[in-house]
């Protein structure tokens, strides 16, 4: 014999599975969108994550090759 409260919870569980995915697809889009904005005359936000990016993977690797 069911509860007849079951039902309703497996329902709304599925309704907040779909529920997150469209959360991370907003805030996924609004972090693209900021990340690609170019600032006035300052360097765009992706081409600054880029910059840091290889400064730090040159200093990463020149540690590795250190003795």
């Amino acid at each position: 014999m069911q509860h007849p409260g079951r039902s309703i919870f497996f329902a709304t569980r599925r309704r907040q599975r779909g529920q997150a995915y469209a959360e991370y697809l907003v805030v996924t889009t609004a972090l693209i969108a900021v990340l690609l904005m170019a600032a006035g005359d300052t360097a765009a936000p992706f081409t600054a994550l880029v910059s840091s990016f290889k400064s730090f993977f040159s200093a990463y690797s020149f540690t590795l090759s250190l003795p």
